[in-house]
């Protein structure tokens, strides 16, 4: 069967209107201005959903209710004048979200969109209904600025931008490492490991046969993880993948029982002779630096070399 990727947006220059949502958590004092003067500096012109304007904050942990926040999302996709969005943070609360998405007038204005953790959700429905490639790449409070990196900045560029082919890399001091050998091609899925099990029987709920599965998470104990892996499993999402690739799990620990017991060591133990390719550290999720992955592209993985390249087909 032919693979082709999904739908490429096109990619956002200097000079272009920035959307900038809050899907999740609400902005914290001070964060709107400084995501303009980021953006603005950066030589993007910025607009912002009303969430983010009025800065709406529900009890410190959502950005409004879910109907606006949606709202927000389905008029940057409708306003023509708006090149690109990116999320300004994850947090919680995608999930309420998601009724209120207008998914045809989406696949009928694509365009780029950036975002991560939290934002896996809407990942998973503007490829699975919209044809969209989408972006886990890097948001503007939890990343660009905190310190937005060389690497980071570059390895943005660089997806954003691809054309027929594009490699990622991690950085030089913090490689990639093998879990099981072997090479594996297939569209690039997934994202955060706690919004996908918790998504399971929804309808945005990801595809993963004959697809390349990419999973990250943060501040999980290794227990967790390991539960979540296993539902994943049991639900017959990890039958038929075609390989498996781990970004980082951040402060993911087995601190209440054995602290010694890593999640690196965990990975090797679980998946040293999965059925698929297994490569680790992947350098994409809750971490410094942050490469940037085009979830429903092409990924041809190779474990033994260390090497991922996304591709159009």
């Amino acid at each position: 069967m032919k693979r082709q990727a999904l739908r490429i947006p096109k990619a956002i220059e200097p000079g272009d209107l920035i959307g900038v949502v809050a899907i999740s958590m609400p902005m914290k004092k001070g964060e709107k201005e400084a995501m303009e003067q980021f953006l603005t500096e950066a030589g993007y012109r910025v607009k912002f959903g009303k969430t983010v304007q009025e800065e709406r904050n529900f009890h410190n942990y959502l950005a409004g209710d879910g109907k606006t926040r949606a709202e927000d999302l389905n008029e940057m996709f409708a306003d023509p004048l708006v090149d690109g969005i990116i999320c300004a943070r994850g947090g919680y609360g995608s999930c309420h979200v998601m009724p209120y998405l207008d998914l045809e007038m989406i696949r009928q204005n694509p365009k780029l969109f950036v975002g991560y953790s939290d934002i896996t959700n809407i990942h998973s429905v503007l490829n699975k209904y919209c044809d969209l490639v989408t972006y886990h790449g890097p948001m503007v409070i939890s990343n660009m600025l905190k310190g937005f990196d060389e690497y980071s900045r570059h390895s943005f560029q660089k997806a954003i931008h691809m054309e027929d082919l594009y490699e990622f890399v991690n950085p030089k001091e913090d490689p990639m490492w093998t879990v099981t050998p072997g090479k594996g091609k297939g569209m690039i899925t997934g994202g955060n490991l706690t919004l996908i099990a918790r998504s399971i029987g929804a309808y945005y709920q990801i595809e993963t046969e004959g697809k390349i599965l990419f999973l990250e998470d943060i501040e999980e104990s290794i227990p967790s993880v390991d539960m979540m892996l296993t539902q994943l499993e049991q639900a017959g999402m990890m039958k038929n993948i075609a390989g498996l690739m781990f970004g980082n799990f951040s402060d993911c620990t087995n601190d209440r029982y054995e602290a010694a017991y890593t999640i690196d060591q965990f990975i090797r133990d679980r998946f040293s002779d999965y059925h698929v390719p297994v490569l680790a550290n992947v350098c994409s999720g809750h971490k410094r630096p942050m490469g940037t992955l085009p979830m429903g592209t092409i990924c041809s993985m190779d474990a033994e070399e260390k090497k991922i390249v996304f591709s159009l087909q």
